[in-house]
């Protein structure tokens, strides 16, 4: 480690699981300068470095996904209200979860309550802004629920929309 005479404290990111992050050494100042890159100023050096957009920065609590794997086990043995009582507990730790909004509603789409699916579906999008991956899986269980209600025209309509991600 360099002694560049100031102190820098590492950084601590406060989400459902803390994580510390120390200071890159030695230390730079990036600056944004537009949307994708970032330029670092190194004492003497400047270097334009683009970045890369992560598809997700979701972290998940242990609990959430102990939960979502019951769930997963309980809906694939039948046992319904059994899986929506465990999502309902991971939806009580994690609210903003786009996963449970998609397992709830895929159980109403098993269930053949197609209103509430696609409604939950659909807050599930709201969830899952700027996560690509689960972005398209919640649109293709969207078109699922349609095609599986009769709306084959706003099925292929979902198909399509998550084809954007």
């Amino acid at each position: 480690m360099s002694n560049t005479g100031t102190y820098r404290p590492p950084v601590v990111e406060r989400s459902d699981q803390p994580q510390v992050v120390q200071p890159a050494e030695p230390a730079t100042r990036p600056v944004d300068v537009s949307p994708g890159i970032v330029v670092e100023s190194r004492s003497e050096n400047t270097v334009a470095v683009p970045v890369a957009t992560p598809m997700t920065t979701r972290t998940k609590n242990p609990a959430v996904i102990a939960l979502l794997q019951t769930a997963n086990k309980q809906k694939s043995s039948g046992q319904m209200n059994a899986a929506e009582s465990s999502l309902e507990r991971a939806q009580r730790i994690a609210p903003r979860d786009p996963d449970i909004y998609y397992q709830l509603a895929d159980i109403r789409r098993l269930e053949g309550q197609w209103v509430q699916a696609e409604q939950l579906a659909l807050k599930g999008t709201n969830m899952a802004i700027g996560d690509a991956i689960m972005l398209r899986r919640i649109w293709l269980l969207i078109a699922d629920i349609r095609a599986q209600s009769g709306n084959q025209a706003s099925a292929r309509k979902a198909r399509q929309h998550a084809m954007q991600y």
